[in-house]
């Protein structure tokens, strides 16, 4: 360790070397987390020091004085979804011209997250804050089966497997078609603008490319750390999902297992335990945080990562983490692999590859040299299959990494200064 101003500072490289055996371990806790749930844990006293721990979207934004607003949508095959809506900033802050309407903007979170993505930084440097401030009518979607959108028509997420039998692909083909219209029919609006981070990217090149008429009613998509191929991860967290997480999710299936990493009391205990300031475990919990994203000690703000465990993880399939897995096996932008069952399903016997051609929407994509999950030369590939790539981007900052997008120190002047410039020209707004 470097001591700097009073304050432990570890030196680079010191978190990776023991990422994969750290993964390991929260893993495993997280994975008794899943199963076992003593009620219990919820009322402990919390070792976090900071005002915004615990605190879930709506509390976090009434705190800060922004409007907040709950709509459900239903997806044509059933499912709840709540969209997070901040129809404009603190004290009816509009700074576009005044004949312009506010335009509407769809933010979709990233794998294990939910809408509390967007501002987990706060006022100032959060990008749907900033957004709000600026005039626009901002939108924070949640993918099915995460906190927010448990909810069915007849299925039961506690009872019901089949509740859970969906990944990235029907997000794409069901989910966010029902954002999508749910908002243009609300606002009365032709086009929104679209950013999605992570798996908000993934899902929207699924939905632009299966169903290329909602091409038609995005004005923009920025891409934040975008994930489609995944042929370059590095070496030791592409062994990690192809063998650890394999074998994790195997094993799962096998005890009927179908939800993974849901935001249950235990789970925040623990996480509270490993990855809180105060915490005696918080260099184990950077270590799992630095060898699955990329290390970057100067822009890792502590108190953002304790706020965003309030919420996170929040809950995802266990055929979604798989299809991800899927992907990094074999290097492909495909639909679900299901083996023997790919004649039935999709007429042919391996999983079709997404027509990412047919992605005319226009494009910009943000990405990074030190994302672990979102290598540099994935995402040149797709910019290069991609028709209409407008922008690309590659963030200055040498370590800027893949949790950066959404917790950076300096993530408004490293990206969202850029995001919101390029959403300006899309909307029209000076």
């Amino acid at each position: 360790m470097v001591v700097s101003a009073g304050v432990q500072v570890p030196q680079s490289g010191q978190y990776i070397p023991f990422g994969l055996l750290s993964s390991f371990l929260v893993v495993s806790l997280s994975s008794y987390a899943l199963i076992f749930d003593p009620g219990n844990f919820a009322g402990e006293a919390k070792l976090s020091k900071q005002g915004d721990f615990g605190l879930n979207i709506i509390e976090f934004l009434e705190k800060y004085e922004y409007p907040v607003e709950c709509h459900e949508v239903t997806t044509e095959d059933g499912y709840l979804l709540t969209m997070h809506r901040i129809p404009h900033g603190r004290n009816q802050t509009n700074t576009t011209t005044p004949f312009v309407e506010k335009p509407p903007v769809l933010l979709m979170h990233g794998l294990f997250f939910s809408s509390m993505d967007w501002v987990n930084t706060g006022p100032n440097k959060s990008l749907a804050l900033n957004l709000a401030d600026l005039g626009y009518d901002v939108w924070l979607g949640n993918n099915r089966g995460n906190t927010w959108s448990r909810k069915h028509l007849v299925l039961d997420p506690d009872l019901d497997q089949k509740f859970w039998d969906f990944s990235f692909d029907t997000c794409g083909c069901f989910d966010l078609p029902a954002k999508i219209d749910y908002i243009l029919n609300t606002t009365g609006r032709e086009k929104l603008s679209y950013v999605g981070f992570s798996q908000g990217t993934t899902a929207f090149f699924a939905l632009a490319s299966l169903k290329p008429e909602y091409n038609e009613k995005i004005a923009v998509m920025a891409a934040l750390g975008p994930v489609a191929y995944m042929r370059n991860l590095a070496e030791p967290v592409a062994q990690f999902y192809s063998y650890f997480m394999a074998w994790f999710v195997a094993v799962l299936d096998l005890f009927g297992v179908n939800e993974i990493f849901s935001n249950t009391p235990l789970l925040l205990r623990l996480l509270e335990m490993f990855c809180v300031e105060t915490s005696i475990f918080q260099d184990l919990c950077l270590n799992v945080l630095f060898f699955l994203t990329g290390e970057d000690l100067v822009q890792f703000e502590r108190s953002f990562v304790e706020v965003a465990i309030s919420n996170a993880p929040a809950g995802i399939s266990l055929k979604m983490l798989s299809h991800y897995i899927q992907g990094i096996d074999s290097g492909d932008f495909t639909r679900y692999d299901y083996g023997l069952k790919n004649m039935e399903v999709y007429g042919q016997l391996s999983p079709p590859s997404y027509n990412v051609s047919l992605i005319t929407t226009p494009v910009a994509l943000f990405y990074a040299k030190n994302d672990r999950f979102s290598p540099v030369r994935d995402v040149e590939q797709l910019a290069n299959q991609l028709p209409n790539v407008v922008l690309k981007n590659l963030i200055e900052w040498e370590l800027f990494n893949h949790i950066d997008f959404v917790l950076a120190r300096d993530v408004k002047t490293l990206l969202n200064d850029d995001v919101i410039k390029l959403l300006n020209v899309y909307n029209f707004i000076s």
